[in-house]
């Protein structure tokens, strides 16, 4: 076997991985700006010139334009989960690590303000997305319910119950600058800690103790920085030699 030519077909993997995974990201990088724009309506064509690939390169790593918004989407959510995980994965008391994430959350446009604007973008859907943060906080309210933290017999229902008004509260929040957006969020929590069935005092304590410092995965903080760029680098065509 000759070595050196052996050696040469590997560099040659290794630089075609190398480009398509460049080309992948820039354009999931210009899905997730889309996403935040709140233009997911547009042709895939919009979207290739957006990420600076060719057209053709698109159907090498996505069916459809949906698959790819729904990947992005699902790429930040993963990341802001695995944070938000770490954050509230030695807390005990299942009533404390949902006000930890509650209010983590509600301050999304302050700690992480790319992410912020992909979910307020996305909505309902949001909710309704079956990823690992969705998953965690379900998980996380079932096990409060078999403890006898929660009164709620549905950990589902309450997750829409508190996500929802969640979702609505951090998006009024987006559009009125003047409002204390920490103060709000917390006495929020203090009604969602009452819905899942703690007492009024016990729930007011918890809402209001001093938290952690959110310190955002790097896949996080690196969509943050590639939100505020005007568009991806460019990607090296994968056919080139």
């Amino acid at each position: 076997m000759n070595i050196a030519r052996a050696a040469e077909g590997v560099g040659r993997v290794g630089r075609h991985g190398r480009r398509r995974a460049a080309t992948r990201a820039a354009l999931i990088q210009a899905a997730q700006q889309l996403i935040a724009e709140g233009r997911t309506d547009v042709s895939i064509a919009t979207i290739t010139e957006r990420a600076d690939v060719g057209f053709g390169s698109f159907y090498n790593h996505f069916a459809t334009k949906e698959q790819l918004f729904s990947e992005a989407f699902a790429e930040a959510m993963d990341g802001f989960s695995l944070s938000l995980g770490r954050l509230i994965e030695d807390v005990a008391d299942t009533a404390r690590a949902v006000s930890i994430g509650f209010r983590i959350i509600g301050r999304v446009a302050q700690i992480a303000p790319g992410f912020a604007s992909l979910v307020t973008q996305s909505g309902v859907a949001t909710l309704q997305f079956g990823g690992s943060l969705h998953q965690a906080s379900v998980d996380l309210i079932e096990r409060g319910i078999r403890a006898g933290r929660f009164s709620l017999p549905n950990a589902d229902v309450a997750y829409s119950a508190i996500g929802g008004a969640l979702l609505g509260v951090v998006s009024y929040l987006l559009s009125e600058s003047d409002e204390d957006m920490g103060a709000q969020i917390d006495a929020l929590a203090v009604g969602a800690l009452r819905l899942l069935g703690l007492a009024d005092e016990e729930a007011r304590l918890i809402a209001h103790e001093e938290l952690p410092e959110f310190v955002p995965d790097e896949s996080l903080a690196a969509l943050a920085e590639r939100l505020k760029q005007p568009g991806p680098a460019q990607a090296e065509p994968e056919g080139s030699a």
